[in-house]
């Protein structure tokens, strides 16, 4: 199957999460010509102000926003689109609704690869994990015209995604990740959400993104309200862009209409070029 526009599409809930395990990857695509897209469903207004001196509770949305936008820049992907959801509130939202405007937005640009969490949502994270619902949920709809077909009106054509890919963190990283003993974990309300970890047989797809590796560090320092400006990626870029973990990032090939690998895929686009 030869087709003349390659198109990727990410799926996220928060300014940032697509920076540490994607951002090399949307940035290598994006470097080869490939339409590259980042959907986000909220604007990050929940998140903790590392640097008080560059945001506040009230401005928190729009400062995040503008963090994401200047990634993307970096990156060389298209402008973030935004769902215009609350952080901290997905799973309560109204699920239809959340479902559908991704349904419009699949059709609309019609990905051969999307990209989101897996039902894991890397560390339990309740947004995530509604992302990742939702995103599977609109891949199997927007190719049905009998779904939502009032979109259909807007010459918004039903769209099958070829194959989908959950972000993984391989078990050595999670492992690595630890500190004094203490499994790899997010604070939230207080309590540890631990970092879930793959084996390696469960990872379908290793992507190098060595080439790419300083866009990506630039993403990620693009996001200073969260990551602060004192951190490993800010006082010792050159030891982060050497290390392994940085320099290949890793998914699982979860749905496909174009075949299965027989061994570990090093591109996305396998059996799409």
């Amino acid at each position: 199957m030869k087709l003349s526009k390659l198109t990727l599409m990410a799926v996220f809930a928060h300014p940032d999460d697509e920076a540490f395990g994607t951002g090399g990857t949307l940035t290598k695509y994006a470097a080869e010509g490939c339409d590259v897209y980042l959907v986000t469903a909220t604007r990050g207004e929940a998140g903790q102000i590392a640097e008080p001196d560059l945001a506040t509770t009230a401005n928190l949305p729009y400062v995040r926003e503008q963090e994401l936008r200047r990634a993307c820049q970096l990156y060389g992907i298209h402008s973030p689109r935004f769902m215009d959801y609350v952080d901290g509130q997905l799973p309560i939202v109204h699920q239809g609704q959340a479902v559908g405007k991704l349904v419009r937005i699949i059709r609309e640009l019609r990905p051969q690869i999307l990209i989101t969490f897996g039902p894991d949502g890397i560390y339990g994270h309740y947004d995530h994990i509604a992302v990742h619902r939702w995103a599977t949920i609109a891949v199997d709809l927007a190719a049905d015209p009998d779904c939502f077909p009032d979109q259909l009106a807007d010459a918004c054509e039903p769209h099958q995604v070829s194959k989908v890919y959950f972000r993984a963190l391989p078990e050595e990283q999670v492992a690595a990740m630890a500190e004094e003993e203490k499994p790899a974990a997010v604070m939230m309300d207080g309590v540890p959400f631990y970092f879930v970890g793959r084996r390696r047989d469960e990872i379908t797809t290793v992507i190098d993104v060595s080439d790419y590796v300083e866009a990506k560090l630039r993403g990620i320092q693009c996001h200073t309200t969260q990551v602060g400006r004192q951190n490993r990626f800010a006082d010792t870029p050159d030891e982060v862009m050497r290390e392994p973990w940085f320099r290949r990032e890793s998914f699982v090939l979860v749905r496909s209409t174009v075949g299965w690998p027989e061994r570990v895929e090093t591109d996305l686009f396998a059996g799409l070029r």
